[in-house]
């Protein structure tokens, strides 16, 4: 047999990362086999145990190759919440939300890793890094916080940024829990923005 050439292995280690999120985020990561992922990816149980010695390796490996975007959308707005904070901070929400619930990957990322699903010990032991990417969104939203009261443009206090960035998030993904159940009950589009300006003009 000939041996796999480097980029022929990532190519086979990618596809199984993609069989593992399909899987896992639609079964849950501990009720789906190992097989199911290796058949899923056309290759054998031995090749994901080539790349993945276990299930736990092979969940750190998804979480490091699969994110939700904050960070890209707090970049593209970066810019524009030197303007006008509370705008940016409304482009970053429905930018978040209209991806999430838009785009199949990022609802599988959020199913797998954020829905609550700790019965797999493997998720579990990733609440640490769960945590820190949702940090990441409620330092964004600090941020945005921080520059539209230097902008005169809330009546918050600066004791006040932290909880009511907290408290944005978890509206966020409030939200976004209920498109993934319950889609008929929220449209992004419809009353996306409906939400999120009627809380930040609360501000």
């Amino acid at each position: 047999m000939a041996r796999r050439t480097p980029q022929e292995a990532e190519k086979t280690r990618q596809a199984l990362l993609l069989a593992a999120l399909d899987i896992f985020s639609a079964r849950g990561a501990a009720a789906a086999s190992l097989k199911e992922v290796a058949t899923r990816a056309g290759v054998t149980h031995g090749a994901l145990y080539w790349h993945f010695n276990n299930r736990e390796v092979l969940l750190d490996a998804l979480f490091e190759r699969f994110s939700l975007p904050f960070d890209r959308h707090y970049l593209e707005q970066l810019q524009a919440s030197r303007q006008q904070a509370l705008d940016a901070l409304e482009g970053y929400l429905l930018g978040l939300l209209r991806d999430i619930s838009g785009d199949g990957q990022a609802q599988r990322v959020y199913r797998l890793f954020y829905a609550g699903n700790d019965s797999c010990a493997g998720i579990a032991a990733l609440a640490e890094q769960r945590q820190q990417a949702l940090g990441q969104c409620v330092g964004h939203i600090h941020y945005f916080l921080k520059q539209a009261r230097k902008q005169q443009l809330t009546g918050l206090k600066k004791s006040q940024l932290e909880p009511m960035a907290k408290s944005i998030c978890c509206l966020l993904l409030g939200v976004v829990q209920t498109v993934l159940l319950a889609p008929q009950l929220f449209s992004c589009r419809e009353q996306g923005a409906l939400l999120v300006r009627s809380c930040l003009r609360g501000l």
